[in-house]
């Protein structure tokens, strides 16, 4: 089917002062840009533990058998805050799961 859009799934990192109203607007941003760059927008793993990645790991596991290869963050930072983690994070993604990841800032 040629008219189906691409499915797309969020993640982010939750820090836990975050309030609800701000937690809400990134998501609803992450929804916003997935749709505007004609995605089908899934659902966003979220990540609520500093140094945990339970959630990125259900991700990846929901890409494979989704056979989704698209997920939207806030920004790479998300994955992780450390570069090394960050590029090994986001090398799992492409290998593993042939996902490609967008940004809110498009970075």
């Amino acid at each position: 089917m040629s008219g189906m859009k691409p499915l797309i799934y969020g993640y982010m990192r939750v820090q836990p002062e975050t309030p609800d109203d701000d937690l809400a607007q990134v998501e609803l941003a992450l929804k916003q840009v997935a749709e505007r760059e004609g995605y089908c927008f899934a659902t966003i793993f979220q990540e609520f533990q500093n140094g945990c990645h339970a959630a990125f790991y259900e991700l990846m596991n929901e890409l494979q058998r989704a056979e989704a290869h698209h997920v939207i963050v806030p920004s790479l930072e998300h994955l992780s805050g450390n570069d090394i983690l960050c590029n090994h994070l986001l090398m799992a993604l492409e290998l593993k799961a042939n996902a490609q990841v967008l940004t809110l800032g498009g970075d």
